[in-house]
């Protein structure tokens, strides 16, 4: 019988010490026979889980210390010090694996097992293979989604062609090294192409939202076409996702218990009633945590430019609760760090898909059409999100595209901030547009980095542990 790499149900993601292409070590298992094995497959825990958050520290959200004070310089891991410090060349030493290359990979092999297999299967209905088929679809799309938001520059119509993208993965033997680096182009029309075809067999509603429904499909190809800058698609797909629920989690409702860490965001009425995370979270719509428990909390701190956002556009008397529930200035628990603010919500994060993302989609695409109706319907979504998040909020009109424009991406900025790679994709799609180009600086230690607009040092290497199995895989100089 064939022999493909299901060790990964019982153990792919303990292993440090890889040795192939794709940075996983392949061991041979009989492919299942029951339908259940593979649902099983689809909702082992690591599929829950989505992309490391190191990225973040290339931003102008991140705020490293100096010196001996917490989170310093000094002290990070080499990745991120060459991430904070814009170095040139590889970000990983070798022998370091890098996470989101490694475990991307290993879901994204996971959902070629069940896309290969499943249809095989003679213990289900065709219209429950075909569900699940249409799954695994879903996420092994979401997976490439991310990475080339991280490997490969933004999306250029003109260059996409010819670009460096991905290696497309379609096959569950990992063994085989015979693949190439396909194009920006090529890895978006796999990712639409996964996208397209899984809808029609996806349920309108899911048990639960580990699993994805329509809504989700299409949430995912207004950000693919987002990225893009095919903002008529974006908008499209995206007022298809919100026809089934703009609903969100009311901020103003909630409040921070002092010195509290694990459910340290409560209800005001309810101080036993903790912030909700993943399926108890209405905004989510598909559901994937970040590799660590809490990410990027208490490891990082925000720029003077970030905060200085959530300040932005308040009227008299209102409050951002993300600014107040999200971040802690100075000192929490004993634990110092005068003179700067930093991340520690405290919650499970969702790095997949939820309404805030696809609302700001929307209001985008409409910004950017203008015209008197248009800029209504974005006004619409932008004081629909501030009122769940800003005490005493007042609503706004836009009196141009180009205000609607600039507001609604500083709202992206304020509501994404250091959730996966939110401001990383953003800082390259909108470095293609002169108006938005920034040059980025770091500091720390008395020293000052920058990193000027469409520089290659947005675009991460192959990691180094793959390019000594396969030295001849194209890379950018960085």
């Amino acid at each position: 019988m064939k022999k493909i790499f299901l060790w990964i149900v019982w153990g792919m993601f303990l292993c440090q010490g890889c040795d192939r292409f794709l940075d996983i070590q392949p061991k041979g298992y009989t492919i299942p026979s029951k339908y259940d094995d593979y649902r099983q497959l689809m909702n082992y825990a690591q599929m829950a889980k989505a992309l490391d958050h190191y990225p973040v520290y290339i931003t102008d959200d991140a705020q490293l210390g100096s010196g001996d004070e917490e989170n310093n310089f000094t002290s990070m891991d080499d990745e991120i010090k060459n991430l904070y410090a814009f170095e040139h060349g590889a970000v990983f030493n070798d022998g370091v694996s890098d996470p989101i290359w490694n475990y991307a990979y290993n879901r994204i092999y996971v959902c070629n097992t069940v896309i290969n297999n499943i249809m095989s299967v003679t213990d289900a209905s065709e219209s429950d293979k075909l569900n699940l088929k249409s799954e695994a679809m879903v996420a092994r799309a979401f997976e490439y989604l991310c990475m080339i938001g991280v490997y490969a520059p933004a999306y250029d119509a003109a260059t996409a062609s010819t670009d460096y993208g991905l290696p497309l993965i379609s096959s569950e033997d990992v063994a085989d090294l015979n693949y190439s680096r396909s194009t920006v182009e090529q890895v978006y029309t796999a990712i639409k192409q996964d996208l397209d075809d899984a809808l029609p067999a996806l349920l309108d509603k899911t048990p639960n939202t580990f699993r994805p429904a329509k809504n989700v499909a299409y949430g995912f190809l207004a950000r693919m076409y987002l990225m893009h800058g095919e903002y008529d698609k974006a908008l499209e797909n995206a007022k298809k996702a919100l026809e089934v629920s703009e609903e969100l989690v009311d901020l103003t409702e909630y409040t921070a218990k002092p010195n509290a860490y694990i459910g340290r965001i409560v209800r005001k009425d309810d101080p036993s009633s903790p912030y909700p995370e993943g399926m108890d979270n209405p905004e989510n719509i598909y559901v994937r945590y970040p590799p660590s428990v809490f990410g990027l909390q208490m490891a990082v701190y925000a720029s003077q430019e970030l905060l200085d956002i959530y300040d932005k556009d308040l009227a008299p008397g209102a409050v951002d609760k993300r600014r107040e529930l999200w971040f802690v200035d100075d000192e929490y628990s004993g634990v110092e760090f005068r003179g700067y603010t930093i991340f520690m919500p405290y919650i499970r994060a969702n790095l997949a898909l939820n309404n805030m993302e696809v609302i700001l989609t929307a209001a985008e695409c409409y910004a950017r059409e203008g015209g008197t109706e248009n800029l209504a319907e974005a006004a619409r979504l932008y004081n629909l999100l501030r009122d769940h998040r800003i005490e005493n909020n007042v609503h706004v009109t836009f009196a141009n595209a180009d205000e609607a424009l600039v507001k609604v991406l500083e709202e992206r900025r304020r509501e994404f901030a250091f959730l996966g790679i939110y401001r990383f994709v953003d800082l390259k799609r909108l470095n293609k547009e002169s108006r938005f180009q920034k040059t980025i600086t770091h500091s720390a230690d008395g020293q000052i980095w920058t990193l000027p607009p469409n520089d290659n040092r947005y675009i991460i290497p192959i990691p180094p542990v793959v390019k000594g199995f396969r030295p001849d895989l194209p890379d950018y100089e960085r």
